[in-house]
């Protein structure tokens, strides 16, 4: 339990983690604690701990469809937000009611989403609207909606596709079979009429066979 108190963040009191997970976009306190596992417990450099968080978070954001600002841009982004939180900790034995009032504000700001969104996402005709309502609603409060509920009405839909196209390929199946038996239909007196005409023609041989050996016997 000790252990775990001294590797907790100071502020944060959490511990750094190993990996960003949930059906939502990685708030900045996600951002932040895996930025101090990389950077404090695995060693790397401030840049490479920068470059390998940003690596993991953009996936996130792939997956719910919505574009983003650039590599280096996001990882500027995630270099002021350790500043801030270095900032803060610099001052944390100043007993002020402004730096009590910073550290407050940084803290709650911290479960809001790490927004790496490009700046016209929202305006942006090949976005789906269902994306840009997932973005406002995280924005607006990350609790609120998840990447799981957008993968179910796309789901939804694509149930809905697939189901009006197989009522569709039955109807066409049903028409191409009324086809052919209206075909077979007409197929079948001209067949009769054929067939009818031929034993005429075999009857009435015989008869004109007659009349020629008679003619000769006379």
């Amino acid at each position: 339990m000790a252990t775990r108190a001294a590797s907790n963040l100071w502020l944060i009191d959490k511990a750094p983690i190993d990996e960003i997970t949930r059906a939502r976009l990685p708030s900045k306190e996600q951002v932040l604690l895996r930025y101090y596992h990389h950077h404090r417990e695995m060693g790397k450099t401030a840049s490479g701990s920068r470059k390998a968080v940003v690596e993991e978070v953009l996936p996130f954001w792939s997956r719910a469809g919505i574009p983003t600002t650039t590599v280096i841009h996001a990882g500027t982004k995630l270099s002021e937000l350790v500043k801030a939180y270095n900032d803060l900790k610099k001052n944390k034995n100043k007993d002020r009611p402004k730096h009590r009032m910073d550290e407050e504000i940084f803290k709650g700001d911290l479960q809001e989403i790490f927004d790496l969104a490009h700046s016209s996402s929202l305006q942006r005709a090949d976005v789906k609207d269902e994306d840009k309502e997932f973005l406002r609603s995280q924005r607006e409060d990350r609790g609120e909606s998840s990447m799981a509920g957008i993968d179910l009405v796309t789901a939804k839909k694509v149930e809905k596709q697939v189901e009006c196209g197989t009522r569709l390929k039955r109807l066409r199946e049903r028409e191409d079979s009324d086809i052919a038996r209206l075909t077979e239909r007409a197929e079948i007196p001209s067949q009769s009429s054929s067939s009818s005409s031929s034993p005429v023609s075999m009857t009435s041989s015989p008869a004109r066979g007659s009349r020629s050996q008679r003619k000769k016997l006379k």
